[in-house]
């Protein structure tokens, strides 16, 4: 039986993106055969084309020794010219996609699907200046990742991982076989590589539905400087968290983002409540000292509602404090 060789690159090869790629890349299957790239920083890089990637489970270390990085585009270029990707993963914090997605134009020109594995909202309307948009295809996960070293990353949290297609209206009639073939297949190599997977039929809302936990969580604790559960032993947090989270749906209903009747207050509080002792990651973000997606999450209710006419007045000002955060140098 002939192997279907399967050509993928990972843009932004740093926590989340070496778990993912470095799973695919281990893929051991009679169906496939894996081509994988990763892009990222030059120490990191350097660590893998010398000693392969490191995964450390809870249980496990896993050596993976069949990736190429390189630190541009260009030098994939000198060494692969022309060559076709099936799949390119943008794996970059949401705040570098454009320029992300510029830099490494030329690569993604050469790709069958651009793959957009990011927190927040509104990433594919960015992308689709770069790429047709019925070639893009969104995915979220709950997975937790951290790099320890460079060339090591810890899988810190097992999670649901779902795909879809971002722009699924705009897919001409008689390609719709063949983007689903290519949704199916990217499933499947999910699988292989042991990730638990789910293909959804509006992603779109799925992203909306996971960043309303962010918008309740991540900016409040970055702001008190509390971890998840810690924010539930206050009444006047949880009306915060409430209030944003509420002013976050009615932007989405405007939007004619199609929820499902979740109670999504209920799911953050949950969820806070399960990772009761996780530092989130903004607030971590914060306390090193670097920049925070809050302009894909709070940020994107207060852009979309400036749109609409719409005051979302707990999202403004909690994105102004967290720019604010990001200004200061104490």
């Amino acid at each position: 039986m002939n192997k279907q060789t399967i050509t993928i690159g990972i843009i932004g090869a740093g926590s989340i993106g070496s778990l993912f790629g470095g799973y695919l890349a281990n893929i051991s299957s009679d169906e496939y055969n894996i081509n994988m790239f990763f892009f990222g920083r030059e120490a990191h890089i350097n660590a893998i084309n010398e000693n392969g990637l490191l995964i450390q489970t809870k249980t496990d270390s896993i050596r993976i020794n069949n990736i190429i990085g390189y630190t541009s585009p260009k030098a994939y270029l000198r060494d692969n010219k022309d060559e076709r990707f099936n799949f390119i993963f943008l794996t970059t914090k949401a705040y570098d996609i454009r320029n992300a997605l510029f830099e490494y134009r030329e690569l993604i020109s050469l790709t069958n699907w651009l793959v957009i594995l990011q927190n927040g909202i509104g990433n594919e309307e960015i992308a689709k200046d770069f790429i047709i948009d019925s070639k893009i295809i969104r995915a979220i996960t709950s997975n937790g990742a951290l790099l320890t070293d460079s060339g090591t990353v810890k899988h810190t949290g097992e999670g649901f991982t779902k795909i879809g297609l971002a722009f699924k209206k705009n897919i001409a009639k008689d390609q719709k076989t063949q983007a689903y073939n290519s949704l199916e297949l990217l499933k499947s190599l999910f699988s292989n590589a042991g990730i638990k997977i789910e293909m959804e039929d509006d992603i779109i809302r799925n992203c909306w539905e996971k960043v309303f936990v962010n918008i309740g969580i991540n900016a409040v604790g970055a702001l008190t400087r509390l971890r998840n559960g810690e924010l539930l032993e206050r009444n006047e947090l949880k009306k915060l968290m409430r209030d944003a989270i509420n002013e976050a749906i009615m932007i989405a209903k405007v939007k004619k983002i199609k929820l499902t009747d979740k109670d999504f207050v209920k799911l953050c509080f949950d969820v806070a409540k399960k990772t009761k002792n996780n530092i989130n990651s903004m607030l971590q973000d914060i306390m090193k000292g670097k920049k925070t997606e809050i302009d894909f999450i709070n940020g994107r209710i207060l852009k979309y509602g400036q749109e609409f006419e719409l005051d979302v007045p707990i999202n403004r000002m909690i994105t102004i404090l967290i720019k604010g955060l990001e200004d200061s140098n104490l």
